[in-house]
C-alpha cells in the first residue's frame, strides 16, 4: 500500500466537527463526513468503531484544542489567578459557541457520558484550578469556592445557549454583559469573604 502521508482519522474528526457545528447531533451523519473526506462510508466506523468511537475522538480533539488556548492564557498571565481563570471562562464562553453541539446531552450520552462529561476534559480543569487557586490565595472555604463556582457554570452555559439559540435581546453587547457579570460574581465574593 502506497502512503499518501494522509492523516484519516484527523481528517474525519475535523469534518465530522465542522458538520456537528452546522448540522447539531440531530442532523450529524457518518455518511456525509465519509463522503466529504471522499472514503468509503464505512471507513469512519471501522476508523473510529463505531458513532461512539467517533464522538470520543472528538471530544478529545477539542479537549486538545481548548487546552493549548487555557494554557497560552496561563503562560501570559501566570500568577494572577483572577485575570487567568476570567479570561479563561471567556475562552470556554466563546469555545462552546463555537460548538453549540457540546451543550446537548445527546453528544455526550453518546460516549456515556452525560453533559458532565466535559468537566473530565483537562482543559475545563485548567479553567477550574485557577478558580480554585484564587480561593486557596484568599483563604476562601470550600463550601463558598462550590457555591461561587456555580454561579460561573451557570454564566458559562447559560450565555452559550442564549447565543446560539438567537435569543439576546436587539442592540445586547454579549461580550460586555458577560465581562460584567464575571466581575460582578468576583465582587459578591469578594465582599462575601471580607464579612
Amino acid at each position: 500500500m502506497v502512503d499518501t502521508g494522509r492523516d484519516l482519522g484527523t481528517e474525519l474528526v475535523e469534518e465530522a466537527i465542522r458538520q456537528l457545528r452546522e448540522k447539531g447531533v440531530e442532523g450529524f451523519s457518518a455518511r456525509a463526513v465519509a463522503e466529504a473526506c471522499r472514503v468509503s462510508c464505512a471507513a469512519p466506523f471501522k476508523h473510529f468503531d463505531g458513532r461512539r468511537g467517533m464522538f470520543l475522538a472528538i471530544s478529545e480533539y477539542l479537549d486538545n484544542m481548548l487546552y493549548k488556548t487555557m494554557e497560552d492564557i496561563k503562560a501570559r498571565i501566570g500568577t494572577d489567578y483572577k485575570r487567568g481563570h476570567l479570561e479563561m471562562n471567556e475562552a470556554f464562553i466563546r469555545f462552546l459557541c463555537e460548538n453549540p453541539f457540546l451543550i446537548n446531552e445527546s453528544f455526550w450520552n453518546t460516549i456515556d457520558e452525560k453533559q458532565a462529561g466535559i468537566r473530565k476534559w483537562k482543559s475545563f480543569r485548567n479553567m477550574t484550578e485557577q478558580f480554585f487557586l484564587y480561593c486557596q490565595a484568599h483563604n476562601i472555604s470550600e463550601e463558598i469556592y462550590k457555591s461561587y463556582y456555580f454561579n460561573f457554570q451557570t454564566l458559562a452555559y447559560g450565555s452559550a445557549f442564549v447565543i446560539v439559540s438567537g435569543l439576546l435581546l436587539k442592540g445586547s453587547d454579549p461580550e460586555r454583559d458577560i465581562l460584567d457579570l464575571q466581575e460582578r460574581i468576583y465582587r459578591n465574593l469578594e465582599l462575601n469573604v471580607k464579612n
